[in-house]
């Protein structure tokens, strides 16, 4: 799988309007806000990292809105996920994308999210997957530095691929399989209460820990009567799932961003 790495970052404005100058990069200082609001989530970043994340940011949303009618989306390969997650949030996901070469990569992205808003059926991110078979502990090295990669063993699958049910406490699954699914992470297109652009959803809807959140359910809490894991379902309260803790700072990781596209 080729890797590029790319030395000069051409950079379109990112959120809110703000002109990010490449020649003097913001830097993140802990305990004080990020430098661009509603981008980056906190963490000890350095600004070769900054760097990347918003220019993944402007060519996600520079790109990604040619998705946005959902009924093109079977015709390129990719099919809904079969669940609204609380929040009204959709995934399609397309299978063919996974193994493709391009890594974070808006103009290939290996499923999208809709949501179901006020304005109707709406793009709103990428899931950007790693390719077939990585875990939190084979991502490819010039990658694992990213917020919010995670996966979600809890989910079960048929042999579409699509939801089945939710796994037992014990990861077995009353309904279809396990799924397979590497490990991916979110890049938004629109602001969300996360206040960056790398929150994830799971099973409780948006969430916004970017380091490595694992999926999965709170002890003692039984999917079974969650009216919120179920399609169109209330999500209800939120038992045991603080999304506004906020979460550690991330290590610093001294390498070169690399990716395709």
């Amino acid at each position: 799988m080729a890797m590029v790495a790319i030395a000069v970052l051409v950079f379109a404005h990112p959120a809110g309007g703000q002109v990010f100058d490449p020649e003097e990069p913001p830097i993140f200082v802990p305990g004080e806000p990020v430098p661009i609001p509603g981008s980056l989530p906190p963490g000890d970043w350095t600004a070769e990292q900054q760097a990347a994340m918003l220019d993944l940011i402007a060519r996600t949303e520079a790109v990604l809105p040619q998705f946005a009618d959902s009924t093109t989306l079977e015709a390129l390969g990719f099919y809904n996920f079969g669940i609204s997650a609380p929040g009204g949030y959709d995934h399609w996901i397309n299978p063919g994308w996974f193994d493709d070469g391009h890594l974070l990569d808006p103009n290939f992205p290996e499923s999208l999210v809709f949501q179901y808003t006020a304005d109707g059926y709406e793009l709103v991110a990428a899931m950007f997957f790693m390719p077939t078979g990585t875990t939190m502990d084979n991502i490819p090295e010039g990658y694992a530095w990213w917020p919010g990669f995670h996966s979600h063993p809890e989910l079960c699958v048929n042999d579409e691929g699509k939801f089945a049910s939710l796994a037992n406490s014990d990861g077995t699954c009353p309904s279809g399989h396990p799924n397979h699914f590497p490990v991916m992470m979110h890049t938004w297109i629109v602001d969300t209460e996360c206040g960056h652009r790398f929150g994830g959803v799971d099973t409780f809807g948006l969430h916004c820990d970017v380091h490595g959140h694992p999926g999965g359910h709170p002890p003692g809490h039984d999917p079974g009567h969650d009216p919120g894991h179920q399609p169109g379902g209330d999500p209800g309260p939120d038992p045991g799932h603080d999304h506004g803790q906020d979460p550690p700072p991330a290590p610093p990781v001294h390498v070169h961003p690399t990716f395709t596209g």
